[in-house]
């Protein structure tokens, strides 16, 4: 694991979400390895990973608290409520540090999923993926570019 990059995007985190939020960063080390690599063959600047891993682990974060709702849970609102700020801490943080192409790109895979999420059906998308097709079709994108 890179150490830089997770303890980059913890502090990224840190101080840009509410203390008062009562949010704790639960993403699985696993599921941020995978990212990191997702991250590393794609030679991104540090600030742009760090941002990147940040965004990946906010919507990790929402879809996590947003899967785990039940009626019978006792902190239903709680699960939904967090679900719902980091979700909108997501795009605070994307249009501040200008990922808005991302955005644009994970809107329909996320509706998506929220809807299956609330008719109750099980949503097995694996988000890196998503960020790999699209920073490859960056990719694509700024080649075809450089090529005119």
């Amino acid at each position: 694991m890179n150490s830089r990059l997770m303890n980059d995007t913890f502090r990224l985190l840190q101080e840009e979400w509410s203390p008062i939020a009562g949010i704790i960063l639960d993403v699985p080390c696993r599921d941020m390895n995978r990212m990191a690599d997702v991250l590393d063959p794609h030679q991104l600047e540090p600030e742009r990973q760090t941002v990147l891993m940040a965004l990946y682990s906010l919507l990790y974060m929402a879809q996590e608290r947003h899967r785990n709702c039940s009626f019978s849970d006792p902190e239903l609102t709680k699960h939904i409520l967090d679900g719902d700020y980091l979700y909108s801490f997501y795009l605070q943080l994307a249009i501040k540090y200008r990922e808005t192409d991302l955005v644009c790109y994970l809107s329909p895979v996320l509706k998506r999923q929220q809807i299956a999420l609330a008719e109750g059906r099980f949503v097995d998308e694996d988000l890196t993926k998503q960020f790999e097709t699209f920073l490859c079709g960056e990719f694509k994108h700024k080649q075809a570019g450089r090529a005119m």
